[in-house]
Parts: structure tokens; sequence; C-alpha cells
């Protein structure tokens, strides 16, 4: 198995690198086959492209999640630090449409129009050699891993880290001592190339994958001893320091379901196949610990909720008003346990977190080991949510799911002064009239003066404005049309 990388959201997408969990695994490794997550490489040096192979989903046409997102920070207050352009902190209060675009003049309509804003990195900037963008943020310097790492258990969140000695049952973090490497990490987690499972990118080993995010760079306010042990003989090597994010009770619960033909579609701690996880097999806790003084992989401390992982969903922005049925793919959404009277499955929530602290959890209708459908109810305030799926005191990864109004034209009446009320719901903030944004309103594709805009209500006057004329609301979130009437 391996470890997440953040996004904000990075969020995150991660699809592009989700591959199915039938694919036969390498055994014995290394490296560890790339199943959960995006693949153990490195993300500095970044160029826009490459953000769009996490962050933004083919199937979405319009609108847009990433649009989405941005655009509902309209009018809510600047979160410092902030990568926005333009008026950014701390002379800004609120986020409005200037603080992230550009107006250039245009001498052939003789007006100001939106610069061409299509390139990630113009807002969020990587520095060539440097972290990458998302371990610059707020959270990553102040080394919030969880807030995007589901699966690492980190200080605050209650784990520990054990005081006893080191020995021969604790795991190196490089080979351990046994003939092929078994008793450290690196015995799986090494670098190469993952053939079982047609990643088509270098797997890099651990230190490559950490010192890629930047977090120990000169001048940052996160050192090398976030990771780095300053004393005994191995100093940097030290199990314990690596233990700060990756403890115990995150460690003996990662698994994803294996080919085993006596379970397959279920995770069943100690009867898989060896390499497929943690706690498989009596031979992935050799791996780790090497003549470790274990029977069963079902006996591992603290096993139980084997962390779940998102790597993709059905769609990424709902509508707001109206109940939509979202399918989330990914691993360990269930897993078996033995209770103390037989077996026990255990099974999934959704959680949905906003920035403003509310949550809400949300029961699954069908689940099963690599998917689950979930209802997302039409109550649900217009906003940017992150979503997790938890069993138990274990969460995923974070996937950012965006709900926003959609553009509805109830009715468009004109009076007898060629003024034209438009009804509706989902108009959003007005448009500014200082340049050509390109949102408003036209009546046969012919713009219309705006005398008032609210969210419901817009009124507008145009020598157009006729019975039967079409009326087009374009706004923030998408458009709508109607036939005018009295």
């Amino acid at each position: 198995m391996k470890r997440k990388m953040p996004v904000i959201l990075f969020l995150a997408t991660v699809m592009l690198f989700s591959t199915a969990l039938t694919i036969l695994a390498t055994v014995p490794p290394p490296p560890v086959n790339q199943l959960l997550g995006i693949p153990d490489s490195v993300f500095n040096n970044l160029i826009e492209p490459d953000c769009r192979l996490c962050h933004e989903d083919p199937t979405i046409v319009n609108p847009g999640t990433l649009p989405d997102r941005h655009h509902l920070l309209v009018g809510q207050p600047v979160q410092c630090p902030s990568a926005a352009p333009n008026d950014i902190c701390p002379t800004a209060d609120t986020y409005a449409c200037l603080t992230c675009h550009s107006v250039v003049w245009d001498p052939k309509s003789m007006s100001f129009v939106l610069q061409t804003f299509r390139d990630c990195l113009l807002c969020h900037v990587q520095v060539a050699g440097q972290a990458s963008v998302h371990h610059l943020t707020a959270k990553a310097q102040s080394q919030d891993c969880k807030a995007c790492h589901g699966p690492i258990d980190n200080p605050g969140d209650g784990h520990y880290i054990p005081t006893y000695p080191k020995s021969m049952v604790t795991p190196y973090t490089g080979l351990g001592t046994g003939t092929n490497g078994q008793g450290g990490c690196a015995f799986c987690h090494r670098p190469g190339t993952d053939s079982s499972t047609g990643i088509p990118i270098p797997v890099y080993r651990n230190a490559d994958t950490h010192h890629s995010t930047g977090l120990g760079l000169a001048g940052q306010t996160v050192t090398c001893l976030l990771c780095h042990s300053p004393n005994g003989p191995t100093v940097g090597l030290d199990i314990r320091y690596c233990e700060k994010c990756h403890g115990v009770a995150s460690l003996h619960n990662i698994q994803v379901d294996s080919p085993n033909s006596a379970n397959i579609g279920s995770i069943v701690p100690g009867k898989e196949n060896a390499y497929w996880g943690h706690i498989g097999a009596n031979a992935d806790c050799n791996g780790c610990h090497l003549n470790a003084p274990i029977t069963t992989a079902s006996a591992a401390p603290y096993s139980g909720a084997v962390i779940p992982d998102i790597s993709g969903m059905s769609r990424y922005s709902v509508p707001a008003g109206a109940n939509t049925t979202l399918t989330i793919t990914g691993s360990a959404f269930t897993n078996a346990v033995q209770g103390p009277t037989g077996p026990i499955e255990l099974a999934s929530n959704v959680l949905l977190t906003a920035d403003n602290g509310f949550s809400l959890t949300l029961t699954p209708g069908l689940i099963s080991e690599s998917s689950m459908n979930v209802t997302i109810p039409g109550t649900l305030p217009e906003g940017n949510y992150s979503l997790r799926a938890v069993k138990g005191s274990k969460s995923s990864n974070v996937m950012a799911l965006v709900v926003v109004t959609p553009v509805k034209v109830a009715s468009a009446k004109l009076n007898r002064k060629g003024t034209v009320t438009i009804s509706g719901s989902g108009f959003g903030a007005a448009p500014s009239r200082s340049y050509d944004s390109g949102l408003g309103v036209t009546i046969n594709g012919t713009r219309c003066t705006i005398s008032s805009w609210s969210n419901t209500r817009i009124v507008a006057t145009s020598p157009y404005a006729k019975l039967n004329a079409v009326v087009t609301v374009k706004a923030l979130f998408g458009s709508a049309s109607s036939k005018i009437t009295r």
C-alpha cells in the first residue's frame, strides 16, 4: 500500500490513476502495487496539464466542477493566505470576480473584457524546484497532514507513538534483515516499475516522495525535523519519527480486496492473498515485523475497520433543491472482522462537511467493498463540501462535492413600457457593468439593459422586448431561456 499526497481539495481528483482491483499484484514486491490513491510519485515542477489530470473530470460538461468551486467563493470571506492574485490579503474582505479574474482593454470592442483564464498555475503558483502547490497551503505548512491525507494518523488525532524499545519486531524504515528485506518498510515500498497495475510512471523511493513535497526546504516554517530524528545512531531513519504520521492504528488497517477465490468482493483480514495490504495474510505481518510472534494477520493490534479509499464519483457537482443519487467508487467501503459471536460486516457512511463547519452523515442505500450509492438531499445548502467515506473511527481521503442552484426561468413578464421582469432561481450575483463578463440578459440574442438583479428576480429593458421573443439569462452557474408573456 502507499500513502496519499494532498489535494485541496485535491482533491480531489485522483480518478485518472485509479485501477481495477482484480489486476494481479506483483508477488513478492517491490514495488508495491499502486491501487490506493495517487501513485508514489513526485509532484513538484508541475505544468498546467498535470493539474487537470487529477482536478478535472472530462465527463463533466457544463458547468464544470472547478469553475463552480471557485464561483461559490464570491461574497465569502477571504481565507488568508489566499492564492487569489488580485486584491489579496489583508486588503480584501470577501472574494469578488476581480479577486481572481483580470480585465484587459479590447480595442476591437472598445471595452474591458475578462482575460483568458484557464491555467490553474496563474493563481496556484508552482515555484520550480520548490514545494508542490499543495504543500504551500496554510494547512500543509502547519503540519496538518490529515486535512487532505485521510488515512494518515498525525498529531492531534489522539494516536500514540510507542515507547517500548525498538527490536527485530519493530520495522526498519528501509530494508529489514530478512532474506529479501523483510522486516522493513522498503520491502514493499521500493522504487521501480509497477508492472502489476500498469501505472505508466516510475514508482519512487520513500525519500523522494516525501522530499518532493518541499516541506523541509530552507525558509519554510516546516523543517527537516518534521520527519527526521536529530538523535541516535540512525539519525533521520528513526521509525518512531515515521510514526508521528504513520501511526499503529492506521498501519494496521490498510488493506484492499485481493483476488483470493475464497472471498472475492470482500475484505477479510488474515484471509487475503499476500502483499495486497498490511493485514491480509501472515506474510504481510512479516513483511514489516520479521519473525514477529503473530500467527494470523487478523490478530494485528487495532485492526478492525479497514481504512476506506475513494478513487472517483459519478459526478462532482449536484443541483440544490433536488435529491441526487451519487455513486462512489474505491476500496474497503466494507470489510469483515471476527466478532465475539462470529463474523461482522463493517460498512462505511458518507460524511459531508462544509467550510462553515456544518456536517451531515449519510447512510448509503447500496454498498459493496468497491462501490456505494448515496442520496445527496435536495435540502443541502449551496456551497463547497468535503466528502469522505467513514467507517468507525477510520476515514478516507477527501473528495470535493459542489452543490449549486441551477439557473431556472419561471416566467418573463412584459409590461407596457417595454420592461421585462424575469422570475426564477439560481441567478446568483449581479454581473459587473464595468467590463464584459459575458453574463447578463439577452432578448433574441441582443444584450439588454439591467435595472435590477437578484438571485430570484431580474428587471431588464430592451427595444426588442416583445411578446413571444426569447429571453435568455446567462449567470455564473449556467443559463436558461423562456418566451416573453404578459
